[in-house]
C-alpha cells in the first residue's frame, strides 16, 4: 500500500464503475452498503442547506457545539457520483435495482467524462465525435474486421451485430445495442445481422464515443496503433478500460476530465476536496487529479501509478466500498 502525505477535508465521492464497484456483475456487500451511506449523506439530509456550503451555526475551538448543533451540522459527504465509460442507462442497470434507481438523484460522470449531468439531470458538459473521426474509424474496424459500437446518451448503435457487441448489454449492463440498417432496406431485411448497413458517420445525432471491440486480444494490440494514428489526424483520443474494448474519444476529453467540468459546476475543489476510486487506464487522470486517488487491489499498473493509495482488497472483496471508509467517511 502506498499513501503519500495528503490531508483533505473530502466532500465528494467519483467512483468508476466496472472493475471497481462491480466485479462482473457483482456488488460487494461492503462496497454496497458504503454507497449507500454515501448516497444518504448527500441527499437525505434534513437541513434544507446542505448543499450550499452555509450554516446558520457558529462554533469555534473554545465552545464546541451541542448535541443538537452537532445534529444540524451538514453531512461530511455532500455529493456522490459514478464517473464511468458506461451510459447513464447502462450504469443503473448494471447497480441493480437498490443502487440503480438511486442514481437519478446523484450528479453523474457518464460515456468517459462526455456527457455530465448535475443531480438535477441537466447536463453540465458534453462533447461529441467529429462525423469525419466516426467515418475514418469504421473504414479501419472494416479493415481488421473487429466489432464497433457508437454512443448517443443512452442510445448504443452498431452496424453489425456480433457476440462482442451483444456482451455489452447481457454482459455489461448497457441498453441493448441497436442496429443501424439502410433506410429503404429495413423491411426487406428485418433483423438480418448480415444485411447491408448504413454508416454510424451518416446518424444525425452524432457519437459521444465509439467503442472497437474484439475478443482477440493480439489482433485489437495490433489494432491500436492504427487507431491512435487516425485519433491524431482527427482531433481525437483512445484510451481502455476494458482487454476487449478499445475507446475512441473527442480530442481533449477524458473521465478525468468530465469530472473536473462536473467538480466545477457543484463547487467541488477536485485537487483538496474530492476522494476518487478507480481501476483501469481510462481512471488514472482522475485519480492522479483527485486529493485522494486510491485504486482497488485489482486495478491495472498505469491507476496504480496515479493513485495516491492502493488497496489490498480487490473489486471482488469490497475494496471499493473500505477505501470510502476509510478516506471517505472517517478521513
Amino acid at each position: 500500500m502506498l499513501l503519500r502525505d495528503k490531508k483533505p477535508s473530502i466532500r465528494a465521492i467519483a467512483t468508476d464503475v466496472d472493475g471497481t464497484l462491480l466485479s462482473g456483475t457483482y456488488l460487494h456487500p461492503i462496497t454496497r452498503d458504503a454507497i449507500l451511506k454515501a448516497i444518504d449523506q448527500a441527499y437525505n439530509h434534513s437541513d434544507g442547506e446542505k448543499n450550499n456550503g452555509t450554516s446558520n451555526s457558529i462554533t469555534t475551538a473554545d465552545t464546541p457545539p451541542s448535541a443538537e448543533e452537532a445534529a444540524r451540522q451538514p453531512p461530511k459527504i455532500r455529493h456522490f457520483f459514478p464517473a464511468t465509460g458506461k451510459s447513464r442507462r447502462g450504469a443503473e442497470l448494471s447497480l441493480g435495482p437498490v443502487i440503480g434507481p438511486l442514481l437519478h438523484r446523484c450528479p453523474g460522470v457518464y460515456i468517459q467524462g462526455l456527457y455530465c449531468v448535475d443531480g438535477m439531470g441537466n447536463v453540465v458538459f458534453e462533447r461529441k465525435l467529429s462525423s469525419a473521426a466516426v467515418r475514418a474509424a469504421e473504414d479501419l474496424v472494416a479493415e481488421f474486421e473487429v466489432s464497433i459500437v457508437g454512443y448517443d446518451g443512452d442510445d448504443l448503435y452498431t452496424t453489425r451485430q456480433t457476440e462482442v457487441v451483444r456482451s455489452l448489454s447481457e454482459v455489461y449492463g448497457e441498453p441493448p445495442v441497436q442496429l443501424l440498417i439502410a433506410n429503404d432496406e429495413e423491411e426487406n431485411n428485418d433483423n438480418n445481422n448480415n444485411s447491408a448497413i448504413n454508416y454510424l458517420a451518416d446518424y444525425q445525432g452524432g457519437m459521444h464515443k465509439l467503442l472497437l471491440m474484439d475478443e482477440d486480444l493480439e489482433k485489437l494490440a495490433r489494432f491500436r496503433p492504427r487507431l491512435e494514428l487516425l485519433a491524431s489526424k482527427h482531433g481525437a483520443t483512445v484510451t481502455q478500460a476494458i482487454p476487449t474494448m478499445l475507446e475512441l474519444l473527442p480530442g481533449g476529453c477524458s473521465k478525468g476530465h468530465g469530472v473536473k467540468k462536473l467538480c466545477e459546476a457543484l463547487g467541488v475543489a477536485v485537487s483538496e476536496e474530492l476522494l476518487a476510486l478507480g481501476d483501469a487506464e481510462n481512471d488514472a487522470g482522475m485519480l492522479e487529479d483527485a486529493a485522494i486517488g486510491v485504486a482497488v487491489g485489482n486495478a491495472c499498473p498505469m491507476a496504480m501509478d496515479a493513485a495516491d493509495f492502493i488497496m489490498r482488497e480487490c473489486h471482488e472483496e469490497g475494496g471499493a466500498g473500505l477505501a470510502m471508509e476509510l478516506f471517505g467517511f472517517d478521513a
